[in-house]
């Protein structure tokens, strides 16, 4: 009976020691989804913070710092992407009202953007996400590719010698053929 007591015993302590571990584990993972809860709710407000600066400086570029006319409005796409024009005329902005655009003040702009913060303050990251994604500035591919290695040509199924022929062998063609071979034409 005495080794009965003693293994339920030493079962208990293990337990007890298991389930202290597993509440520090618990309490750690709480601790790390508010932290992860809380960066993803800052990376998302700093991305519509940027938006608003970038929107702000190509007003301030049409307007070139003078006051005009035709005072500067913030188109948002159907898709949600944003572009900045001055304001031809009324025509002009039933025309493009008419194509599903939204027509913003810079202030109805800022207003925008501080709605989507509170959405996301709340909870709900995905306008605000799918907002920034419309807006994403691709940078175009560079100019200049390298040719490929050897080994990635012999990976495209390319021959590893060169070929017959060269640009030279090439005529001109008119407008809008590919050129020619020289080889082709018996001179």
């Amino acid at each position: 009976m005495g080794k009965i007591k003693d293994v339920v015993s030493n079962l208990v302590q293990m337990l007890e020691v298991r389930q202290k571990e597993t509440e520090s584990l618990v309490e750690t993972m709480h601790e790390l989804q508010s932290y992860l809860n809380e960066e993803s709710k800052s990376i998302i407000q700093g991305g519509l913070d940027r938006q608003l600066t970038r929107i702000r400086a190509e007003a301030a570029k049409i307007t070139d710092g003078r006051i005009t006319r035709c005072p500067v409005v913030v188109l948002v796409s159907p898709e949600g992407e944003v572009i900045v024009r001055e304001n031809y005329s009324d025509f002009w902005l039933e025309r493009i009202k008419s194509q599903g655009f939204s027509i913003l003040t810079l202030e109805g702009f800022r207003s925008f953007i501080e709605s989507l913060k509170f959405e996301v303050t709340q909870g709900n990251y995905m306008p605000a996400i799918e907002f920034l994604r419309a807006n994403v500035k691709f940078r175009s591919p560079p100019a200049y590719s390298p040719a490929p290695t050897v080994k990635e040509s012999e990976q495209l199924g390319e021959s590893s010698t060169s070929s017959e022929w060269k640009p030279s062998d090439f005529l001109p063609a008119p407008f809008p053929h590919p050129p020619l071979p020289r080889g082709l034409f018996k001179d």
